[in-house]
């Protein structure tokens, strides 16, 4: 396993691990996290931010109990579709999600799908090397049932892309992976939240507004965007500015969570299908 110098930390922004007890005064959204690589942190004189790891990212939305639904990923067909660079890394942080979706919900014929997807859309931008070095690939292919070992090895295969980013002067692209991985996240978990209870969709979406916000700060780092992730950052802007406008987060009292009303949650809800229906076209 490649080393780092920077440590791990936590962030508090699980999605759905569960419903607040009323009779705790501690909201569960307080009491979970996704762990965050701070190899991902953007620096400069104006920004200084995280990322969580795609692993904990979509594990985090997992820890929902989602039920599994192969027809809801992007299907591995499209990748002919994904031309641009900007493309091809938006829907590798799409497909990120994707095997991790089919790693935790143990199919391991998915789960081989999308790793050679992400391998093959690694080639197009110049990362296949970490994807197909003989050891690696064999150790994926002899564990693909094993859920344990397969997110050892996503991990490294995480830590490889980031030091290659960080080696070639290209960490600015991370926040371009990570965007089409949330995305696709939240675009999973969406399907869940009409079981949920309002409020706790409400305390888990705000929690996760940060990380569009530092999304969207990342995305705008980028000099020269193609029209696809001009697309994407326009639709996350487009996301933040939605939530923004909701009467339950304007009224909000200060420091106080929004209890966001069916009707908000479900606007939310279109938004997010809609850009997702826009990334993997």
């Amino acid at each position: 396993m490649i080393s780092y110098r920077y440590s791990n930390f936590l962030v508090f922004a699980a999605l759905f691990a569960g419903c607040t007890d009323p009779s705790d005064p501690t909201p569960n959204h307080q009491k979970t996290s996704i762990e965050v690589d701070t190899n991902d942190v953007f620096g400069s004189d104006r920004f200084e931010f995280v990322l969580p790891r795609p692993f904990a990212l979509a594990a985090s939305f997992q820890e929902a109990g989602l039920s599994y639904a192969p027809d809801r990923t992007n299907s591995v067909e499209n990748i002919t579709n994904y031309t641009s660079k900007g493309a091809q890394l938006v829907n590798f942080g799409v497909y990120s999600t994707d095997l991790v979706y089919s790693i935790l919900n143990e199919q391991p014929q998915q789960t081989m799908l999308y790793f050679n997807a992400l391998k093959k859309l690694a080639e197009e931008f110049g990362m296949g090397s970490i994807f197909t070095e003989d050891e690696l690939a064999l150790q994926i292919e002899a564990n693909i049932a094993n859920r344990v070992v397969l997110e050892e090895l996503l991990v490294d295969v995480h830590e490889r892309s980031q030091e290659y980013l960080e080696d070639n002067d290209m960490r600015y692209l991370s926040a371009i992976q990570f965007a089409g991985a949330w995305i696709e996240g939240m675009y999973l978990a969406s399907y869940d939240f009409s079981k949920k209870d309002p409020i706790e969709v409400g305390y888990k979406l705000n929690d996760h507004m940060t990380l569009v916000n530092n999304t969207i700060r990342g995305l705008e780092m980028y000099k020269n965007p193609d029209t696809a992730i001009e697309q994407v950052l326009v639709g996350l802007q487009e996301l933040d500015l939605l939530f923004s406008s909701f009467t339950s987060v304007q009224t909000a009292e200060n420091k106080a969570f929004p209890q966001l009303s069916p009707e908000e949650i479900q606007a939310f809800v279109e938004k997010i299908r809609e850009i997702r229906g826009q990334i993997t076209a």
